[in-house]
């Protein structure tokens, strides 16, 4: 639906959403964080903490990579 801008002083904070297939937040939600300091859920945080750990210890296979380059 266009732009949104920030809810506390009106920059342009993007028009995108992302999911990690759990939780839905808007392409701004940094410029919140990051200027006007607002915090986040202690769940939402948890969750992002373990997802990251999560893909840490992920194993990587890039064997399809390889192959296109053939």
């Amino acid at each position: 639906m266009g732009l949104s801008p920030c809810r506390i002083c009106g920059r342009n904070n993007g028009s995108l959403e992302y999911t990690d297939g759990t939780y839905l937040w808007p392409q701004g939600l940094a410029h919140y964080v990051d200027e006007h300091e607002v915090r986040l859920p202690d769940e939402f945080v948890r969750h992002a903490i373990d997802r990251v750990a999560a893909l840490d210890a992920a194993t990587v296979d890039q064997s399809w990579w390889i192959s296109t380059t053939r």
